[in-house]
């Protein structure tokens, strides 16, 4: 049956992918991933930063036993769409990298492509350039025009492709080599390098990377937990929050652009909850999302600082801006975790009113790039103000 010219409702510039907390594990002969428990270790410290454009996250694990322990350390993503259907091709570079110890650190990638339950990635592998590429379909119909006649046929064969009518962005609805429209590909990739962790010793270890995310033409936010008729949601998506279900319906409303997901719950892999979870989510103007399965609402900055926590859920975020547009985003100042040497006394400004304190040994996100004097601006949930220098241990 042909596929309809339709203005779809949403629209998917870039594919959607998710990122992930560390895990051990080993691979496969077929080259997938299973990952395993892992005694002995535990993660003391995450400090995890969302912004557009880029993730970054540090952490500091203990070895609590009295021997080495070497494991294979994984960083895996969820599973992506491999092909694309409406828009070009999407060959995204994670630009990921890795240091331990404060020395940049080599990795390996591993991939798999699966259509339903079933491993492909041995008859498709050479239509990919690189195990991080996303094609589009028109460029999967040329690649299988490209492959010898008697592969394309097996390919045929074997379900894994069909000939069939599909919506090219140049020319419309055409006939061409596709994949089939019940059965798409999805690609699942991860990072993996052998990690020695010292007995009785920690270990830093830290990724950056961009990602990927998906885009909206209705500027509905993607993350499942919020209820988008709450007066909540209606209220922080709307420029007049006065009466925010009119304007919301009239169309002057902010829009969520950047969707991403993010993966904890891999964290259970290592010993015990981790002892210190903290997440900062920077956002040019907001952002909405699911966190431990409820919604959140941040301004410019969505901050947490846990103590012993066991992830029961991956996280979500959508970025939210004031129109279609995708912003660049390069933050004036990047942020630094520090754990209080106190309690602390935080204050409104720099040597001013005293609004609250910092426990001792707790967590707060600093912004060096922003200080005055001695008096640096910090973030704890939701407490926001400066405190001094002398009270703030630099984590990593």
């Amino acid at each position: 049956m042909r596929k309809k010219i339709l203005l779809v409702l949403y629209l998917f510039f870039m594919v959607m992918s998710g990122y992930a907390n560390d895990t051990s594990g080993s691979v496969l002969p077929t080259g997938g991933v299973v990952f395993e428990k892992q005694n002995g270790i535990q993660m003391v410290t995450e400090a995890l930063y969302i912004r557009p454009g880029q993730i970054e996250v540090n952490y500091l694990f203990e070895n609590t036993t009295d021997k080495d322990i070497s494991t294979r350390v994984f960083f895996p993503l969820p599973p992506m769409p491999a092909v694309e259907q409406y828009l070009g091709d999407e060959a995204h570079d994670y630009h990921f990298k890795l240091w331990v110890n404060g020395k940049e650190r080599t990795y390996q990638t591993h991939w798999t492509v699966t259509q339903g339950n079933t491993d492909i990635t041995a008859e498709v592998a050479d239509i990919f350039s690189r195990p991080e590429e996303i094609i589009s379909e028109r460029e999967l119909s040329k690649r299988l025009q490209n492959i010898p006649a008697e592969k394309r046929s097996q390919l045929l064969d074997k379900k894994i492709i069909e000939w069939g009518w599909l919506l090219d962005s140049e020319l419309g609805e055409i006939e061409n080599w596709k994949m089939p429209d019940n059965t798409p590909w999805e690609k699942q990739l991860s990072y993996s390098w052998l990690q020695v962790f010292p007995a009785n010793k920690t270990s830093a270890i830290r990724h950056t990377y961009q990602p990927t995310s998906m885009h909206s033409n209705t500027g509905i936010p993607f993350s499942k937990c919020l209820d988008k008729k709450s007066p909540e949601y209606l209220s922080f998506m709307t420029q007049d929050p006065e009466d925010a279900l009119t304007a919301y319906n009239n169309g002057d409303r902010f829009f969520a652009q950047d969707y991403l997901e993010y993966i904890l719950t891999t964290a259970e892999n290592w010993q015990g909850p981790i002892a210190n979870f903290n997440l900062l989510v920077e956002s040019p103007f907001k952002s909405v999302g699911c966190f431990n399965g409820e919604s959140f609402y941040g301004e410019k900055y969505y901050t947490l600082n846990l103590q012993n926590y066991t992830p029961g859920w991956d996280m979500s975020v959508d970025f939210v801006y004031h129109n279609y547009t995708v912003k660049s985003y390069t933050p004036a100042t990047l942020p630094e975790l520090f754990r209080i040497d106190g309690p602390a006394n935080l204050r409104k400004k720099p040597n001013g009113q005293i609004t609250g304190q910092l426990a001792d040994k707790t967590y707060v996100w600093g912004f060096p790039g922003k200080k005055t004097g001695q008096w640096y601006p910090v973030l704890q949930n939701e407490k926001a103000g400066y405190t001094h220098r002398k009270n703030l241990i630099k984590v990593f």
